[in-house]
């Protein structure tokens, strides 16, 4: 059958992994964050499918851009899909970055927070890499997306009349072990953890990716109900010792 990928709980070969994202355009939210990018050396941690790492490729022809991933069949999807740049994607852990101390100017991680059960440990690493002013850019589902809320109360008011009442998880793939959200970060909470770890707030936006024009209208008088969050902030120092 020849080598295969594991694409959200799907076991695909190369021609179907082809075929399922080609087309594929970026989200509203990683165009923010291209245009949030600063400096010559760039990472992105959780590179995924490599789509951002390659149109920051193109867009920063002056630029080093590095897509990481501790995923391997995301890194060798990476790799199939973008194979002139096929070097550039490299597994490895946001625990351990294979990268020296102060030499990166610009890490990106998207979609990645809300599934590590160390978060504060991997943005100590992450301010391990970066250089002094070095920027950091984070994006993650918004808790106050208008959807969700909807949802939630919807649930927590049938509880009301169920006998058996019920909460769901938020793990989408059994077989896949990363593919689960485990926190759920508010603006103020996300910047808090990195301020406590050496950071500066910078700017905050909110993605305004719509299902239909009605929410596409809505968001874009109440961009703060949309689905995901963007957070860049500086190093302002070094991460603190006595808290984890």
């Amino acid at each position: 059958m020849g080598e295969t990928y594991l694409i959200d709980g799907s076991r695909l070969d190369a021609n179907r992994a082809r075929a399922l994202f080609s087309g594929s355009r970026l989200e509203d939210r990683q165009v923010r964050c291209l245009n949030l990018l600063e400096g010559q050396r760039i990472v992105e941690i959780g590179s995924y499918s490599g789509h951002f790492v390659a149109e920051a490729v193109r867009r920063l022809p002056g630029s080093e851009v590095i897509g990481t991933d501790y995923f391997p069949d995301h890194i060798r999807l990476a790799r199939l899909l973008h194979p002139e740049i096929a070097d550039q994607f490299r597994q490895m852990s946001v625990y351990q970055l294979d990268l020296p101390d102060a030499s990166v100017d610009c890490v990106v991680m998207q979609e990645v927070i809300e599934h590590l059960e160390g978060a504060a440990l991997a943005v100590k690493e992450v301010n391990r890499v970066l250089k002094p002013g070095g920027v950091f850019i984070v994006t993650t589902p918004h808790p106050y997306y208008w959807r969700d809320l909807a949802a939630f109360f919807v649930r927590e008011s049938a509880n009301r009349l169920r006998r058996q009442r019920q909460l769901k998880t938020a793990i989408y793939f059994d077989d896949v072990e990363w593919n689960r959200h485990i926190y759920c970060w508010t603006p103020s909470t996300l910047l808090t953890l990195m301020v406590t770890n050496g950071f500066a707030y910078v700017d905050h936006d909110f993605s305004t990716d719509a299902r239909g024009w009605l929410e596409s209208a809505l968001l874009r008088v109440f961009p703060v109900l949309g689905p995901t969050q963007i957070v860049k902030v500086r190093k302002t120092g070094e991460s603190r010792k006595d808290m984890v």
